[in-house]
């Protein structure tokens, strides 16, 4: 499993002043034209993902003549009933139990409906020992670096899972002994479905990019541990702030009829970066328009680029971070390597957002958000040494806010790209020398299994000692 360390390229490019800018231009998605990707009727199906007790969507393999448009078809169906809104105007995912949930004593955890959206931190202290907390989100991405956003804040992230989901999960943790003493062909449920969210905590008063999903949230307060030679930037186990959140990225995984390997899809807000069609992204590019995370005219030379101290910097006293980063999308539609994928990829998400346009506020407000892809595996072929040059689709597969520094900007050779299945596979916990490494199990896709173990992405950033923090 390919893993970035802390060793990244750093350049301070400073906060600027504007935060948010005005809409950019976007390439219109080619109307559908041979093999009729979506088919006639099937924007006008989605309304029925919206319904209160709509079943998650599984069905993955319809016969059409594009081969690939049924999954990202799947894809939109998804986020379009994960993002339905109830009758206190939330969305069904924030409905949906979370990491924390998996170990909590309360009875009622499981249980679908309202709860607070808190961004949590995964915690230092073991299992069961005073201390130890567990949340639904983190300060860092998968790779253990921070997105910093135009304000300064980090980009936080959740987890959202379904009924089936979580009860299957459960029974596998790492820190219960579930990993080790259930059958190593244990699987998911077809219909089991968990999603992730990323957010952009907004200053008082600040402005949040147009047209993005805003809710409150409880935000950790971050703070410094030092030794002579050595830094680490953390979350304090328990204290929260209340601030806004934009919702920025999400994605939406699940398992369908044939496919136990889940489906990965994933949205981000259409003002995020800049979005490169595939196979074509140079550091020599750069890009004309402002964006949420993307200052107009940088050299994508200086984009996508992680920061750790001394180079990153951290004021305790405003909870804000600098430098800010710079980010684009390397594949417009993650490396779509289906014959007329990404232009079905187009082609679905401008359907998608017409219908999402057309509900009424505040339900059109994802109409916003942009479909980047969708990555599979052949149906029925996932096994125990699965990875990611099994997959098909968008291979290439990336969010801005999730996987800001984890992109690959070429489709080919299937051995050098990285997508979903770069991590999540059978092989997710027997890669490290330490802690100990545990045995290949189907299961092991998902990493919500690690949640109170060693196993977890430490939720900090750490970095050599330097006078900037205070």
């Amino acid at each position: 499993m390919k893993h970035s360390a802390f060793a990244f390229v750093a350049l301070s490019l400073g906060l600027h002043a504007t935060a948010f800018a005005k809409e950019p231009e976007y390439e219109t998605a080619p109307a559908a034209a041979a093999g009729m990707c979506p088919p006639p009727g099937w924007q006008e199906n989605l309304g029925n993902f919206q319904k209160p007790n709509a079943a998650f969507p599984t069905q993955d393999t319809a016969s059409l003549p594009t081969p690939d448009c049924n999954f990202h078809e799947w894809s939109f169906e998804a986020f379009v009933w994960a993002t339905a809104l109830d009758s206190n105007g939330t969305p069904r995912f924030l409905t949906l139990p979370t990491p924390d949930d998996l170990l909590s004593t309360n009875v009622k955890a499981a249980e679908i409906g309202p709860r607070p959206l808190q961004l949590a931190a995964r915690s230092l202290m073991p299992h069961g020992a005073a201390g130890f907390t567990e949340g639904a989100g983190a300060i860092v991405e998968a790779d253990g670096n921070v997105l910093v956003g135009p304000n300064g804040y980090p980009v936080l992230a959740s987890v959202h899972m379904n009924q089936s989901y979580f009860a299957t999960a459960r029974k596998n943790l790492i820190v219960t002994k579930g990993y080790a003493t259930q059958p190593q062909d244990s699987s998911f449920e077809t219909g089991a479905a968990v999603f992730k969210a990323t957010w952009l905590r907004l200053a008082p008063g600040e402005t949040a990019p147009a047209g993005a999903y805003v809710t409150e949230a409880e935000v950790p307060v971050l703070t410094v541990l030092r030794t002579k030679t050595s830094i680490a930037i953390l979350p304090i186990a328990g204290q929260f702030v209340k601030a806004q959140v934009a919702l920025v990225g999400l994605h939406v995984v699940g398992s369908t009829v044939n496919h136990p390997e889940f489906l990965w899809a994933t949205f981000e807000h259409k003002l995020n970066a800049p979005a490169v069609a595939d196979n074509t992204f140079s550091p020599s590019g750069q890009n004309p328009g402002s964006f949420t995370f993307y200052r107009a005219n940088t050299p994508f030379q200086f984009v996508n680029i992680a920061n750790t101290p001394p180079t990153l910097t951290f004021d305790l006293r405003t909870q804000r971070f600098a430098p800010i980063n710079n980010v684009a999308l390397e594949n417009r539609t993650g490396g779509e390597n289906q014959a007329g994928g990404p232009a079905n990829v187009l082609s679905v998400n401008a359907s998608g957002q017409t219908f999402l346009a057309g509900e009424p506020a505040p339900q059109s407000v994802f109409a916003n958000y942009n479909l980047g892809g969708t990555v599979w595996m052949a149906p029925n072929s996932y096994n125990l040494n699965s990875n990611q040059t099994n997959a098909v689709g968008s291979v290439n597969l990336a969010n801005t806010t999730a996987e800001t520094f984890f992109q690959e900007a070429r489709n080919q050779p299937l051995s050098n790209v990285q997508n979903c299945f770069t991590c999540h596979n059978p092989t997710s916990y027997s890669f490290q020398p330490s802690p100990p490494p545990l045995a290949n199990r189907l299961i092991a896709l998902s990493h919500v299994l690690a949640y109170g173990s060693p196993y977890a992405v430490p939720n900090l950033i750490t970095g050599r000692v330097t006078t900037n923090l205070r």
